[in-house]
């Protein structure tokens, strides 16, 4: 990969590394995501990379999480692996767990070397204990490291041993690169505090740019200046997009903060190469045509717009499509809602899938008519360049990501033009000849999906560079 400098990015070619340096992918956030359940967005991307790094067998690759008690990364426990593993893991990078009695002395002399340590971490070393396992053992396992915990403080109080606050362990130079929830949530410390040299991913900066859309959690209002602290510290950001990259700039020379490296790296396909390994990614000719975006329901997402559409296009007599929304509800919806109560009989024409697995939304792609992504803003918007992925022509929103994300190669109206959306709609609706020159284009423009490991590469080329440069 080459990431274009102007004064905000460095090209990966510069410097040959000499010595490897340790490259670490952060997995905190994935370790709160429950087990099983489908994955979209940032989570998507993350387990992408996660899962990249468990089966890079360069030794210097490896996946961490951040403890909050120890103030510093460490490697993923064996049940942690577990959690996170959606494919083969690297022999370089597997963990065997040791069994109870060994994970139990291990635990003991972590809690030596951490006597004033909370209760998650009981939580944790009695995890590593019982393997992951919930049950009557992780409970009477827990219980007992906290009273181990609190028997070594006792001999502090009283004397018998002196507590000398452990030094961490020296560890190779090199970068983290940190999970969103790490600027999101209550885990930040990792990013004011010393916990080592990190990377961060810039997904977007909607929550400095549009709170207004995000609502007034203490999360979005010290959203950007946590990435304000990362680039003073010379964390060197990873973008999806151009103009993420720019947005982050710009936004830094507002703040007054020396522009930041930034590199960029092609968003990977992940649910198309999904579909690949088991032969479904042909079109599916179905009797009953439907339109479909795939996005979570919230007010940035602009489902609302949609909702309006098809009502009108009910008064009018106008016979649209059936609108398929695929995807969980979320956050800021009750005008939404409230709409829908209002209009009963557009559920008739709407439906709301919920959450689906990769394999029904694959099946929605193959069978899609065309796609639509009306949202007010974006960071890249995967369910418009997954339509791309697919051959099915999608209408977006000016939203410039949304624009790069589909090459310009799709019709983009404002997402306040109601009547820009309508119109267009009707148009991809009903005019056959319309709809198949534009998925025509996408063939003739050689739109590809970008391989995982296209994405991977491009993404451990950055962190080596930036960490040759320690």
């Amino acid at each position: 990969m080459t990431a274009e400098r102007s004064d905000t990015s460095v090209a990966i070619e510069d410097k040959e590394v000499t010595r490897p340096p340790r490259l670490a992918i952060d997995a905190t956030g994935l370790m709160f995501w429950p087990p099983g359940e489908g994955l979209a967005g940032i989570p998507r991307v993350e387990s992408f990379l996660i899962n990249a790094a468990l089966a890079d067998p360069d030794p210097c690759v490896e996946v961490v999480a951040f403890r909050a008690n120890e103030g510093r990364f460490r490697p993923l426990a064996p049940y942690e692996q577990d959690h996170v593993a959606a494919g083969g893991i690297s022999p370089h990078h597997v963990k065997r767990w040791p069994g109870r009695r060994t994970a139990l002395s291990q635990a003991f002399e972590a809690v030596r070397q951490q006597p004033w340590g909370k209760r998650d971490a009981d939580r944790h070393l009695a995890k590593t204990v019982t393997n992951g396992r919930k049950g009557i053992a992780y409970q009477a396992t827990r219980l007992l490291i906290r009273a181990y915990h609190l028997y070594q403080r006792a001999r502090i109080r009283s004397g018998l041993r002196q507590d000398v606050p452990s030094q961490p362990a020296e560890t190779e130079r090199g970068l983290v690169l940190i999970s969103h929830h790490i600027l999101t949530q209550e885990d930040r410390s990792a990013v004011s505090g010393g916990a080592g040299d990190l990377a961060f991913l810039c997904h977007d900066l909607i929550p400095t740019l549009r709170p207004d859309l995000l609502g007034a959690g203490t999360g979005e209002t010290r959203f950007g200046s946590y990435l304000e602290h990362l680039v003073r510290s010379g964390a060197p950001a990873f973008c999806a997009s151009d103009e993420v990259g720019a947005t982050l700039t710009d936004h830094m020379r507002k703040a007054g903060v020396a522009a930041p490296v930034v590199y960029r790296f092609p968003m990977p396909s992940i649910l198309h190469e999904t579909a690949s390994r088991v032969g479904k990614t042909s079109r599916i000719e179905t009797d009953e045509p439907f339109v479909l975006y795939c996005s979570t329901i919230e007010v940035r997402k602009n489902h609302i717009l949609l909702a309006r559409i098809w009502q009108q296009a009910l008064d009018e007599g106008v016979k649209l499509p059936r609108l398929v929304c695929a995807g969980r509800w979320g956050w800021m919806i009750d005008p939404l809602r409230a709409y829908l109560k209002a209009h009963p009989e557009l559920l008739q024409s709407i439906t709301f899938t919920g959450l689906v697995s990769d394999e029904e939304l694959i099946g929605y792609y193959r069978r899609a008519s065309f796609g639509v992504f009306p949202s007010h803003i974006e960071g890249w918007g995967y369910g418009a360049s997954e339509c791309l992925d697919f051959g099915v022509p999608v209408i977006v929103s000016t939203a410039p990501s949304l624009i790069e994300a589909t090459g310009g190669l799709m019709p983009a109206i404002d997402p306040q033009d109601q009547q820009g959306w309508y119109a267009a709609i009707r148009r991809m609706a009903q005019d056959h000849a319309w709809r198949s020159s534009l998925a025509e284009r996408i063939v003739a423009e050689q739109h590809r999906p970008t391989p995982a490991a296209v994405s991977w590469a491009a993404i451990k080329a950055g962190l080596q560079a930036s960490a040759s440069r320690l």
